[in-house]
């Protein structure tokens, strides 16, 4: 009589397989925590341009001035005109949920701020003339936020234009990317900054701004 085939496993060869599985797992398996921060700092570029966008657009849109302040505690507000021509030095938070979104998402902060009130190099415009200049000593620097002394403020006029104005973002993992805001045309260039180890990322220590003077309510009959 023929020996029947066996159809089962011994538990040596499962805990075999077992530790096999385990072993592959370990070294092919991406890491996805890792990669959820590493794509922090793309996608908090991606919402720093759009909230650009939207403030350029709604200045055009509503004839008032918008603005985008960046804060000396890193958060980012926007606010708006009350009445641009009875109190065009009155503003007040924009509530909107594309305004009150946060832009910067946790492993990624701004690291410095630099305003250009002539434009970016290479050119500036005056008196309807463009004029061709070099920036002195090679690259501009861009201070430290916690170097500042006031926030730093990007008025978008009704006409389409802003102020200019070059940050950088930093993030966890000691990457970090330059943004300049040509507000001239409000074209937004982003270049790549050195990586620094990520045992040396030090992420700067500042306290919460209290926004109980920003809680003042819009006029009723303010444009939506």
């Amino acid at each position: 009589m023929r020996s029947r085939r066996r159809s089962a496993l011994t538990l040596l060869e499962v805990l075999i397989v077992v530790v096999l599985i385990g072993l592959l797992v370990a070294f092919a398996w991406p890491n996805f925590g890792a990669a959820g921060r590493a794509g922090q700092l793309e996608e908090s570029v991606r919402r720093f341009k759009a909230v650009v966008n939207l403030c350029r657009a709604e200045a055009m849109n509503q004839a008032r001035r918008y603005r985008l302040s960046i804060r000396l505690d890193g958060t980012l507000r926007v606010s708006r005109q009350g009445d641009a021509l009875q109190a065009p030095d009155e503003y007040y938070r924009v509530r909107a949920n594309w305004a009150e979104t946060p832009v910067l998402l946790d492993d990624v902060w701004i690291e410095g701020v630099l305003a250009l009130p002539y434009g970016p190099p290479p050119i500036y415009i005056e008196n309807e003339d463009i004029v061709f200049t070099e920036e002195e000593d090679g690259e501009l620097e861009v201070p430290l936020i916690e170097d500042l002394d006031e926030e730093v403020a990007v008025d978008f006029e009704p006409d389409g234009t802003c102020d200019s104005i070059r940050w950088t973002l930093r993030d966890a993992l000691g990457r970090g990317v330059q943004l300049t805001l040509d507000g001239r045309i409000g074209r937004i260039q982003v270049e790549p900054l050195p990586r620094i180890p990520e045992d040396e990322v030090e992420r700067p220590e500042r306290e919460p701004i209290d926004d109980e003077q920003d809680e003042e309510e819009e006029p009723e009959d303010f444009g939506r």
